[in-house]
Formats: structure tokens, C-alpha cells, sequence
């Protein structure tokens, strides 16, 4: 079930300061989409009043805003410059860019396409500067309809098809986007038709009208039927372009009545109808004559009309279109000169380079994200090589504690001083005792210390730590460590009773006091954990026995 909303609307005069902002804006709206122009100008009066007294430039250009739409144009290109004068140093996204952007639109109108450029881009600065895509997306189009008139198809259809592209992503599209959709597909329609690309302008045609009729937009649909009469005019379908055009041409006026009048002179000219066709090109002569805005085939028409005065030997006339053939052709060469020159340097370049800009920029994050990329794999590999030189070192230090299953306690320097706080009698004495020492089991006890060692050497604990650190290149400590780590890998590689332990139990049987502490002292010693060794030693001796 859906839910309605109605909006209790009071006359203008039961409105007054006191009233809302917003409730201001919808009975203007209301007002203006009803024409009642007279009701509008009294609810702006309120309005302007309101906004004045509070010192709210935003609001004050809200109320301009609509009396651009229904005042004379001289009055109405006042009011976008207030607009503008109000809100110049706003913070608003879309002010002073909707000034600029009103009076471009005054100016296109008016057929006055360079003051129009200038202010529309104006308006793209400003959009671009304050981050409104909206307004960029909008300014585009309108920049585009002024490359179109000054024949700058491709790049119209490019800003045109850029614009689609965007739109598509937007959500709800196109149910919610009929106005920008359907003005889209008519301008990619003409400019495609400008390029003499038929198939494509009558692609976006057929979109136009399918899409058009569904919502029962008339007035869209006969736009596009008119595009589409065209279109059949070059397919030389004259019969039917000239049925469509006779249709609509008399709710037409200004320059697109005499667009379409121009195909029907052509229409007239090919069937050999040579007097209506004249009269048509001499209204187009008319209209552009009253309205000073001349079309790129006007050209054509002068042209055609020199030649039927030349015919009718009618020299004053002759003279005259020539007169306007130059004239004519001078500004439209001008102007398009001017504008294309303008264009391609105030937002193609810019946009241009800010493309360059954004490229740069994602090459850069792109780039940096190569480079991560390519530290990781580095890093990756280089850490791949490790653990592969790694594996391959234990393996080989396996192997050999395998095969041997003896393992060097110390370095085997040839010692050629000696230590000269010890005399050479007591050294050779205590190194003789420790060979007998090592040679022994009595370094399993795990309460063995130095001062118990040096007692049972009949020694003192100075002299033996001074023999051990100089012959043996450790402290006591680690020698110990040494000896009950060479005595745990000769025996569990001889005795497999030996296998079924854990650390624990080994760290007892082999003088530590922890399991942790055996195994810490086994990797460190052999590079090799205690876990592999054993687990390799119980392989051996389970294949042994296959």
C-alpha cells in the first residue's frame, strides 16, 4: 500500500517572513510549474525579504534563481549576476557555480555561444574546485552542445558518451534519471548524425523512442521522431522524413524551426519542386535575419538562394544573398574559431592534464603496488632460499650425525700459548685429568658444577675455568653442555631402547635438568632439533627391521 503526500498550499498573501525556507521553495516550485507568474513574483517578494532580513545569501540567490526563468533576458542575465555578486565567496558546493551556470544558459539561448562558453566554463572551475560532480557531469553537456553547433562532433560524443557511462552507474537508472537519459540519447542522435555515422544516430533514436513513448513524454517523443526524420532524409527515405517533419513543423520556432524547414527545402529540391523550396530556404532566411543566429547549413541555403535569383534574373536579391552568405558565413567561421580555440584551451588541455594527473597517479599507486608486490616476491624468495638452504643444512648436519654419530665438542686449534697464570706443571696436569674426564660418564651428573669438578681434579676453580676457557674455547657451563650432548647423539644412535623417551626423560638420563633445556642445547649445538633426530633415528630403525 503506498502513502501520498498533500501539501497544504495557501495563497502568497498567507505567507509572510515568518514561513519556512523550505515550504518557500516548494510553493515556488509549485507556482512555476503551474505558470502562474504573478503568484511566483509575490512569493519571491517574501522570500527575498525574508532571506534579506536574515542576512542569508543562499537563500536570497534561491529566490533570484527562479526569476531568471520568467524575467525579460536583459533582467534575467541581472539576476544570475546577483547570484553570482551574493554568493562569491561562499562555502556552498553549488554557489556561485549556479550563477555562472544560469547566465551561460541565457547567453545559449540567445544563440550567443562564446559568452555562453566563458561562463559555462566559469561554472566547471568552480564545480571542479569545490569537488560538485553533479554540476561537472551537467556543464560537460552543455559545453558539448556548444562543441556540436561549432562542429566539433567527436569530441561532443566523447564528453556525451562519457556522461552515459556515468550514468548508467548511478542507482535506479534510468527510472530515476529520464531527464539526463533522455536528453543524452537525443544528443548522441544529432551529433552522430553531424559525423554521417546513420546506423549509430538511428541506434540512439530508437532508444529515444521506445523509452519516450513508455512514459508518454509527447513532446520528447516528437523531438525524436523529428531526429529521426532527419535520418531518413539521408537514407533518402524522403517520403517519410517529409511526413514527420510536415507533422510537427508548425509547433516549432527560431533556429530548430528552421533546421528542420532547411531539410524540407532539400526534401522539395530533390523532387524538382524548385518554387517550395524556396519559400522555405527564404523563411529560413527570415528567421535567421530576426534572430542573428545562423546553423552550419544555412551556408547552403544562401547558396541555394543566389542560384534561383541568378535564375530569376533578379539581380537586387542576388546581391542581397551574397551580402548574407558572407556575412553569415564570417560568423559563424568566427565564432567557431573563437570558441573551438577557447574550448581546447580552457577545458580540453586542463582536463587533460588533470587526466594526466589521475593517470600519474594511479601509475604511482600502481607502481608502488608493483614494487610491494615485487619486495614481497623478493622477499618471499629470498625467505624461500633461506628455509631451502636451511632444510638443506640440517639435512646435511643430519646426515652426518647419522652417519658418524659423533659430534665435535670443540674447536681443534693447535694452541701455541698458554695461559701464564697457570704453571706448566698444574696445566698439563689438569689437561690430562680432563681427557680422563670426558672419557668418563661423570658429566651426566646434572648437580656437576665447577667448584665439585675442580675438588674432584684436585684443582681450584680459578686454574680449571682458566684451562677450560683457553684449550677448550668455552666457558664450563657450555663444555658441560658439549660433553652430555656429544654423550646423548652417540648413544641414541647405538641404544634404540633409548628412542621411546621424551625430552624429558632424556634431559634426565643425559644430565639437564629440563627437557627444554636439553633440547635448546641439542639444535644449538648441531643445528638440528632433537625431534628430527630421533624421529629420523626411529625410520632407520623401523625400515631396519622391514
Amino acid at each position: 500500500m503506498g502513502f501520498s503526500q498533500t501539501i497544504n498550499t495557501k495563497s502568497p498573501s498567507d505567507y509572510s517572513i515568518t514561513t519556512t525556507y523550505e515550504q518557500l521553495h516548494i510553493i515556488e516550485a509549485e507556482a512555476a510549474e503551474a505558470s502562474k507568474f504573478d503568484e511566483l513574483r509575490n512569493i519571491i517578494r517574501i522570500h527575498v525579504s525574508k532571506s534579506k532580513k536574515e542576512n542569508n545569501p543562499i537563500e536570497l540567490a534561491r529566490a533570484f534563481y527562479h526569476l531568471v526563468f520568467i524575467e525579460e533576458p536583459q533582467l534575467a542575465l541581472a539576476y544570475a549576476d546577483s547570484i553570482i555578486s551574493i554568493t562569491q565567496n561562499s562555502d556552498h558546493k553549488s554557489y556561485p557555480t549556479l550563477g555562472y551556470t544560469l547566465k551561460a544558459n541565457l547567453f545559449y539561448d540567445q544563440g550567443k555561444f562564446q559568452p555562453a562558453l566563458d561562463n559555462y566554463l566559469k561554472a566547471y572551475n568552480l564545480a571542479l574546485e569545490k569537488e560538485n560532480k553533479e554540476d561537472q557531469g551537467e556543464i560537460s553537456l552543455a559545453i558539448a552542445a556548444i562543441r556540436n553547433i561549432n562542429g566539433q562532433h567527436y569530441a561532443a560524443a566523447d564528453l556525451y558518451k562519457r556522461s552515459l557511462s556515468l550514468l548508467k552507474q548511478n542507482d535506479n537508472f534510468p527510472d530515476a534519471y529520464y531527464e539526463d537519459y533522455s536528453t543524452l540519447l537525443y544528443n548522441l542522435s544529432l551529433t552522430y548524425l553531424r559525423l554521417s555515422q546513420i546506423d549509430t544516430a538511428k541506434f540512439y533514436v530508437r532508444k529515444g523512442l521506445k523509452l519516450a513513448e513508455s512514459l508518454k513524454k509527447t513532446d520528447d517523443f516528437r523531438d525524436f521522431v523529428l531526429v529521426d526524420a532527419q535520418i531518413n532524409y539521408y537514407q533518402k527515405d524522403y517520403k517519410k522524413s517529409k511526413d514527420s517533419l510536415l507533422k510537427y513543423i508548425n509547433k516549432l520556432e527560431g533556429t530548430e524551426r528552421a533546421i528542420k524547414l532547411y531539410y524540407l527545402g532539400k526534401i522539395e529540391k530533390y523532387l524538382k519542386n524548385d518554387k517550395l523550396a524556396m519559400a522555405y530556404f527564404k523563411e529560413i532566411d527570415s528567421i535567421v535575419s530576426l534572430s542573428g543566429d545562423p546553423f552550419g547549413e544555412v551556408k547552403d541555403v544562401y547558396q541555394q538562394l543566389i542560384i534561383f535569383s541568378v535564375l530569376e534574373d533578379n539581380d537586387k536579391e542576388q546581391i542581397e544573398y551574397i551580402e548574407k552568405l558572407i556575412h553569415n558565413d564570417s560568423i559563424l567561421s568566427s565564432a567557431q574559431e573563437n570558441v573551438n580555440n577557447q574550448v581546447v584551451i580552457a577545458y580540453d588541455i586542463p582536463d587533460l592534464k588533470r587526466q594526466k594527473l589521475k593517470a600519474e597517479k594511479q601509475l604511482e599507486a600502481k607502481t608502488f603496488y608493483i614494487i610491494g608486490i615485487a619486495v614481497f616476491a623478493g622477499i618471499a624468495i629470498l625467505i624461500g632460499i633461506y628455509f631451502f638452504l636451511r632444510s638443506r643444512n640440517i639435512r646435511k648436519r643430519l646426515n652426518i650425525l647419522m652417519e658418524g654419530g659423533e659430534v665435535q665438542i670443540y674447536e681443534t686449534k693447535q694452541v701455541t700459548e698458554h695461559p701464564s697464570s697457570v704453571p706448566i706443571e698444574i696445566r698439563k696436569e689438569i689437561l690430562s685429568k680432563l681427557n680422563a674426564f670426558e672419557n668418563s660418564d661423570r658429566y651426566l651428573n646434572k648437580d656437576l658444577d665447577l667448584s665439585n669438578l675442580a675438588n674432584d681434579l684436585g684443582t681450584n676453580t680459578t686454574y680449571l675455568s682458566t684451562i677450560i676457557n683457553h684449550y677448550k674455547k668455552v666457558n664450563f657451563p657450555n663444555y658441560l653442555k658439549d660433553l652430555r650432548i656429544r654423550a646423548a647423539i652417540n648413544r641414541l644412535s647405538k641404544d634404540p631402547d633409548l628412542l621411546k623417551y621424551n625430552h624429558q626423560g632424556l634431559a634426565e638420563i643425559f644430565g639437564f635438568k629440563t627437557g627444554e633445556s636439553f633440547s635448546k642445547a641439542f639444535y644449538k649445538k648441531t643445528g638440528v632439533s632433537p625431534s628430527m633426530f630421533l624421529n629420523e633415528l626411529k625410520s632407520r630403525e623401523t625400515s631396519r627391521h622391514l
